[in-house]
């Protein structure tokens, strides 16, 4: 947690006693039983309702939970109790990405980066709402200086990648997401960027290895099934990418991307009627059909070889 779990104060033998309960919470989220550790600090937050400590411990539990709105209002409270704690500012930066609340977070994150200028993870966050507002050139900014106050942070990395990627540098950002790999082995996303990159510069079977260390622990993980499927099919291995993209589709049938996946392969099998079903329910599933005029084409083609 960006906060040690540490003492409130209080009487050890009072099974209320908010330093015994926090204890507990700091336990639970060192097991990664937040669920719990959530429920606790909740509890605390009622017992001692002014220890900022308390309130920003469970605006990034409720963070690592995907509770971005809770998380930005814990925060919040820390600097409703002690207005000097400008430092949360940057967490309260990452929540309002995670919500999706960009200009928010744009003005969040300007102010972060003007109270903390030494802080890398102030200018990390900044650098990701920019860069969901498009902004890209402010963000490489950004993400350059959070790299120079915070070298070997995963998060920075991970995130330096994506700019780079973004600017058509994928040798640049592959390196940028293994170096992300090497900071921190327990954080999956570089590995699935990594994987994703090493697949657009053809390095199918490099992709495969990659994606593969994700599914050992996640094996569940949509994202990277899809990957794995399409470094089986640009290798030639359409029917295990087949099998793969099944596999998606049956807990849930409504991935736009592991249908199309599902119809390319089929079409490259020649299977021109499951082809033409599988683009049928790609198309019907878009809301908004810009950009999909060579895939009307070829349903317009497997019509005329199908009907």
């Amino acid at each position: 947690m960006c906060t040690v779990f540490a003492s409130c104060g209080g009487r050890a033998d009072n099974c209320e006693d908010p330093s015994v309960i926090f204890a507990e919470a700091g336990e639970a989220y060192g097991r990664g039983d937040l669920t719990t550790c959530r429920e606790l600090l909740l509890r605390v937050t009622v017992l001692d309702p002014e220890n900022p400590n308390v309130w920003r411990n469970l605006g990034t539990v409720n963070l690592d939970l995907g509770l971005y709105d809770d998380a930005i209002s814990a925060y919040w409270m820390v600097i409703e109790i002690d207005s000097t704690r400008v430092d949360v500012l940057t967490d309260v930066t990452g929540a309002l990405v995670g919500a999706g609340r960009i200009e928010e977070a744009l003005h969040t994150g300007e102010m972060s980066v003007q109270f903390s200028p030494e802080d890398g993870l102030a200018f990390n966050n900044y650098g990701m709402a920019l860069m969901e507002s498009g902004n890209y050139e402010e963000a490489a900014v950004c993400f350059s200086t959070a790299l120079h106050r915070e070298p070997e942070n995963s998060f920075v990395l991970y995130n330096c990648g994506r700019i780079t990627l973004l600017s058509g540098d994928m040798e640049g950002a592959l390196s940028l997401f293994q170096m992300a790999v090497e900071a921190d082995p327990g954080f999956l996303q570089p590995r699935i960027e990594a994987a994703r990159t090493l697949g657009m510069l053809g390095r199918h079977e490099d992709a495969e290895e990659q994606i593969l260390s994700v599914l050992a622990v996640y094996p569940s993980d949509p994202e990277a099934l899809n990957i794995l499927a399409l470094s089986y099919s640009s290798q030639g291995r359409l029917e295990e990418a087949v099998s793969v993209l099944e596999s998606i589709l049956e807990n849930n049938p409504d991935d736009p991307v592991s249908r199309l996946g599902l119809a390319q392969c089929f079409y490259q099998q020649g299977d021109m009627q499951n082809a033409l079903q599988n683009y049928r329910v790609f198309m019907a599933s878009l809301e908004d059909t810009a950009g999909t005029s060579e895939i009307s084409a070829r349903i317009l083609e497997l019509e005329e070889i199908c009907d």
